[in-house]
């Protein structure tokens, strides 16, 4: 039997749970295409893997997720090398908890910790308070050129007396500060950076302070210094939320050949394609939407001719 769930339990089924999602495969037919490979699994014990119930731990079990890494489309190896050590077996335990640490998502974590200590906090305060709800619309101008970005949130806060909401972006150059143009719900304060590394933290004021699971919507929008010519845009998400959206609106002028959106479990790990998305003339935009998402990079990537 495979071993039930610790609160040490390593990050197999979080990883897991993304690659099963994006790979828009059902339970059962995973499961048939895992009894054609002559490694039988059945539905229920992957929705126990995915959802950190318990990991596989008996040699047939680790040969299925080898199995596994091919049928959905993952690095071989890579799932077999996040499977935690053997545990002992009695007594029940709580499952771990889905938070993951900044530093295995953001690709340059040394310059987020320089700039958000600029701001007497920590990478992990960008996930404090809890979003809820996270939508991002980005402008792209008609020289191919990020021109803004707006974010509306809902958020839930941890703790009593919740002042402040944080966040961070990477820049492509930064010849001068982005500057905030709207607020609401909120008031702009410090703005810091990572100057060699174009890494960007904003520190807003809460309207009024927030009690220990209060909710709050809050929106803000900023503009982009001239000459950002990176050709996507990304989210990290550390921490267990509803839904996020992202939008990429283009200039009618100047479309991508090619765009798509994409999924990365972690910064060493590569990038999955999640879908492919055609843009014309009167449709200028592209979207991603993802609900209950695991922790990992979202984004929407393009090329241009």
């Amino acid at each position: 039997m495979d071993a039930p769930a610790t609160t040490t339990m390593s990050e197999f089924h979080i990883i897991l749970r993304g690659a099963i999602q994006h790979s828009r495969l059902s339970l059962e037919e995973i499961s048939a295409r895992l009894r054609e490979h002559g490694t039988p699994v059945s539905p229920s014990t992957l929705s126990y893997w995915q959802n950190g119930d318990n990991q596989p731990e008996r040699a047939q079990s680790i040969v299925a997720v080898g199995a596994l890494e091919e049928i959905l489309g993952q690095p071989s190896g890579s799932l077999v090398a996040l499977i935690g050590p053997r545990r002992p077996r009695g007594g029940w335990v709580p499952r771990a908890g889905a938070d993951v640490s900044y530093d295995k998502l953001w690709k340059a974590p040394d310059a987020l910790h320089r700039a958000m200590s600029k701001v007497d906090a920590h990478p992990d305060d960008l996930s404090s308070p809890l979003k809820v709800s996270q939508h991002m619309s980005y402008r792209v101008d008609a020289e191919g050129h990020e021109e803004s970005l707006r974010v509306r949130r809902l958020i839930r806060a941890d703790r009593d007396d919740t002042r402040r909401v944080l966040f961070a972006t990477r820049c492509s150059t930064l010849p001068k500060p982005p500057v905030v143009t709207h607020a609401e719900g909120c008031s702009p304060a410090r703005f810091r950076a990572d100057v060699p590394s174009a890494t960007c933290v904003f520190e807003f004021i809460l309207d009024r302070p927030l009690r220990a699971g209060e909710l709050a919507a809050v929106e803000f929008a900023l503009r982009f210094p001239p000459g950002q010519v990176d050709r996507h845009v990304e989210l990290a998400v550390r921490r267990p939320t509803r839904d996020l959206i992202m939008q990429v609106f283009f200039d009618p002028r100047k479309l991508p050949t090619s765009c798509q959106t994409f999924w990365q479990p972690r910064s060493t790990l590569p990038s999955k394609t999640v879908q492919e998305i055609s843009l014309d003339s009167a449709t200028p935009m592209a979207q991603y939407i993802a609900l209950d998402p695991v922790p990992g990079q979202y984004g929407i990537t393009w090329k241009w001719r």
